[in-house]
This record gives C-alpha cells, structure tokens and sequence, in this order.
C-alpha cells in the first residue's frame, strides 16, 4: 500500500530536532539540510514509563479531534517548504505485563496516532511488536490478537501499520526477538493481511538492530520483499543500539555495518520508498550550531544511497 509520490525521497526523524509545539525552525532546518521528508516521533507524547506508574497520560487523554487540529498548522508548515511525512513512530512499548488500564490507554493513542498520520498524510505509522516472556506460540498469538484488534482503525484512517524487527539486551548481550526471524515476519505480515482482507500491514526494517544481531542485511531485506514498506537507517558498533549517521564505525578495515549489502537488499526487492534515517543520537549532545552540518551530512549520505539504487 505504498502511496505514489513518495518515491526514493530522503527522509530523518523530528527527534531531537524539533517538537510538536516548536515544529517550525526545525522543520526548516531539516527541509535546508537536504531532507525531503519526516519521521514524526509522536512517540514522545508519551511517556509509558510514567503512565505505568501513576496512569498519567496527559497528551493523549485529549480526544482524537483535539490532537487532530493540533497537527493542522504543522503539515501546513511542511506543504510549505515541500516536506511529506513518509512515516510515524507509534509510542512503545505496546504492552506492559499486568498493566491492563495503561494498556488501554496504549491503544487507544496508537489509534489516535493513525488519526494524525490522516492529517499529516502520513502513509505508515511503526508499532513495535509486543515481546513476550513466554513460548514463541504464545507470543504470536498476543501479537495476532494486538494487530487484528487495529485494522478497522487502520482503514478507516488509511494506515500501513509497519512491524519492526526487535531484540533483546540482557547482561551486555544481545538476543533476537519477535520479528528479528525474517521468515517468521513475513509470514506474521501475510497472516495479518489476510485476517485485514487487504494489504494493510507491512515491515519498517531496521538496519541498526539488524546489525546488532549479526544479520545478513541483503539475505534479510530479501526476506522481506515486496513487504518492505519503511526503514531505520543508522548506526551502531554492533554491540549497543546507539543510532548514530551511518558509517560512524569500523572493526579493522571494515565497516561494522554491511551498507554495501543494505543497499544490495533494497535494489534487490525494487524498495523505492523513503531512505528515512533514524539519527538521534546524533544530535542528542550534539551543540545546537553543529546540528545542520550533521543533518546535511545525513541527507547527503541519503543521497549517495539514492544515486547507488537509481543509478543516476
């Protein structure tokens, strides 16, 4: 269900760039960096951990209206500089054990998420798969019931919701987790589209955690194909999720990042939606005067990717 239009743009997150309500300077600021689009972190509207402790959730207590109007003013500032929304971070985690009035509140601002994502006309919206302590049947079954129980809000907004392939960091290493089986995500993709009776799901591949787990990048895109909706670009020294612009480290004379293969994934299944880099770490210390000169050597590192997939 890839809108037209959105073909091969560049793309960056709005973390640590700008917020809902100081959207304007750092949309500029992305739009002169070289970006064409943006990665909306309304993921930071929320703050799971406090709403788990104290039921606090302010932002998303409003109703699916008043956050509507919140965000007209800001796709009017994008229209304006030309920038589209490729993509949306939902807040995470989905599920918290034991929580069940959080968990409500959960979903009911992942559905208000897609409500946003119509006024932004923003065509997927990333909701991270819900990792589950118990057997892997088990966690199928959770993630199946989770993901059917958004398609009707899901159509009625015209939402791609898009898994993430995740992992596990325990005692200083990392281990794979839901959706890091490329096999096992196609396959909970295709089941989730057959229960929608319409592609209304698809696959946000993250190259960082791909990295972590010492995946074949190209063999895992392939996987994916066609189901391949929305990317994380970055970085990492294959030890620690840090979200850094690519290219950032090395062990001996190799990049720790197999980019070359990335890139070799995506021509390989015509992959022709936003290359959307998911920096923040970045700029999280960054000095406020270098965080165009970062955000310009991202874009351009789009850039050099764009040309390598279009051949121009």
């Amino acid at each position: 269900m890839q809108k037209e239009g959105v073909n091969m743009k560049i793309g960056v997150q709005s973390g640590y760039v700008f917020t809902k309500d100081a959207y304007a300077d750092g949309l500029r600021m992305i739009r002169e960096a070289g970006f064409e689009s943006v990665d909306i972190n309304l993921d930071e509207m929320l703050n799971v951990k406090k709403l788990a402790a104290e039921g606090a959730n302010p932002f998303f207590s409003r109703s699916t209206g008043e956050i509507e109007v919140l965000f007209v003013p800001m796709k009017e500032q994008a229209d304006v500089l030309g920038l589209s929304f490729g993509q949306m971070h939902a807040p995470f985690p989905v599920y918290l054990p034991g929580k069940d009035d959080a968990n409500d509140a959960l979903f009911d601002a992942i559905c208000k998420c897609m409500a946003v994502c119509r006024v932004l006309d923003c065509p997927n919206l990333i909701v991270h798969p819900i990792a589950w302590d118990g057997t892997i049947a088990e966690e199928r079954e959770r993630n199946m019931a989770f993901y059917s129980a958004l398609i009707e809000t899901a159509k009625r907004y015209d939402v791609c919701i898009c898994l993430e392939n995740m992992f596990h960091g325990r005692y200083g290493y990392m281990t794979e987790a839901v959706c890091s089986d490329f096999a096992a995500a196609a396959e909970y993709i295709d089941a989730l589209n057959a229960i929608a009776g319409e592609e209304r799901f698809g696959f946000c591949y993250d190259v960082g955690h791909a990295t972590l787990l010492g995946k074949d990048q190209r063999r895992s895109i392939n996987q994916l194909g066609k189901r391949l909706k929305a990317l994380h670009i970055h970085d990492n020294d294959g030890r620690n999720d840090l979200h850094m612009q690519p290219y950032a480290y090395t062990r001996g004379q190799q990049y720790v990042t197999d980019w070359n293969g990335f890139l070799q994934g995506l021509r390989d299944v015509g992959f022709d939606g936003v290359l959307s880099f998911e920096t923040y770490h970045s700029l999280m210390y960054l000095p406020e005067t270098l965080k165009g000169a970062m955000l310009r050597y991202i874009a351009q590192v789009g850039s050099y990717f764009r040309d390598q997939l279009t051949g121009s």
